[in-house]
This record gives structure tokens, sequence and C-alpha cells, in this order.
């Protein structure tokens, strides 16, 4: 789940490239995209990081998250230039939360001699992320597109089925969030100990099982 967010991100950012060619055909000024992404993520980082120190890194992910996936899905269906920009301006901070909490929120959860070679992993989806992107829009945007109107107000054009796949890793994401636990540093630094210790002691016995070796007592020292 940590990494779909991380992937996701990438997709995103892809988002523009992907669908540069088409857009170049209905709509002038599409450089406008990329800038527009850029300066929303930086937004979005630092409104997040800060709301996820104070309200909870689950709960500010799954909101930035949420917000992604919402204006990703209308993106693909603004008929106008303006509402395209303006819909992926608001999925960019929703995409940019996404960054620096992922990071926090994933590492609460490592040992320490564990951390660094996990993060490093974490960062690798930002590349696979990339090159779904790349390979979704060679499969899906042919060089000189297709479409059909629905009616005389709604032109889809391929891009915007590669919006919506774009999006599904958000969706996938925010689906597996909901059941993942708060950080149990989090609760600590907000005298939360009673939950903190249940989702340590969780996080425990599951890594037990998963080694297919019996059960330890979980025990916390200071």
């Amino acid at each position: 789940m940590f990494s779909a967010s991380w992937f996701l991100a990438s997709i995103s950012f892809m988002l523009g490239r992907g669908c540069s060619t088409q857009l170049r055909e209905v709509w002038t000024f599409q450089k406008w995209l990329s800038l527009v992404v850029f300066l929303s993520m930086m937004v979005g980082a630092f409104l997040w990081g800060g709301l996820a120190d104070k309200t909870g890194r689950r709960r500010c992910l799954i909101l930035a998250l949420g917000i992604n996936c919402i204006f990703a899905f209308l993106s693909s269906f603004a008929q106008g230039y303006g509402f395209f920009l303006f819909f992926r301006l608001l999925s960019g901070i929703g995409i940019g939360g996404t960054v620096p909490i992922v990071y926090s929120y994933f590492s609460e959860f490592l040992q320490m001699d564990k951390r660094g070679e996990h993060l490093s992993w974490l960062c690798m989806f930002w590349m696979i992320g990339g090159i779904y992107a790349s390979f979704t829009a060679w499969g899906i945007i042919p060089r000189y597109g297709w479409g059909f109107s629905m009616g005389t107000e709604l032109q889809f054009h391929s891009w915007r089925v590669f919006v919506l796949v774009a999006a599904l890793p958000a969706i996938a994401s925010l689906v597996g969030l909901t059941f993942m636990p708060e950080s149990p540093r989090f609760l600590l630094e907000h005298a939360k100990h009673d939950e903190a210790w249940m989702i340590l002691k969780q996080v425990h016995d599951t890594n037990w099982r998963a080694k297919g070796q019996p059960e330890k007592v979980f025990t916390v020292s200071a």
C-alpha cells in the first residue's frame, strides 16, 4: 500500500506527458499542465505535511488520496482547458500530500536497522510508476488518437481513458489504506498509549506468523 501511494504520485506526474500528444490537437498552451501539477504538489506537501502532524498520518493520507481520486476522475471528463487545469490543480494538491506523509507513515512502522533499506525500496516505485504510465499511454493513446461523442457536448478521446486508468492505483491505495492502522508513533506523541500498544502488538504478532514461528509474548521496553 505504501509503495502504491508513491507509485500513483509518479503516474500523476507523468500524466501530462502521456496526454500531451492529443492535448496539442485539442487545446493550445498545454505546456501549463506540468507547471500547474508541480505548483499544486508543492502547496499540497506544505499543507498536508503540517496537518498530518496534528490530526494523524492515516487520516490525512486518506483525505489526500481521496482528493486525488475525485479530481483525477473529474479531469477525464473536462471539456475545456480551463476546467482540465483546475481539476489537475486540485488533484495535484492531493498528490503533494501523499509524498511527505507516506514517508513518515511508512518509516514509523519500521525497525531502525531496516529503515534505510525499505525506504529505498519505496523510492523505487517512483520509477516503476513512470514506466507504468509510459506503457499505459503507449497502449491506450494511438498516434492519431480515437474517440467518440456523447451528444453534442461531451467529446471523449483516448487520452481521457488514459486519465481514468492512471487513477486506478490511487483508488486501490485508498481502499487498502482503510484497512491500515494509524501510526503508533503519532499515537504515542498524542498520549494515546493503549491504542499504540494494540497496534504494535498486532504488528508483532503478524510478523511472527509470517515467519512461521510460534508467537512470542509482546513486551515493550522503555
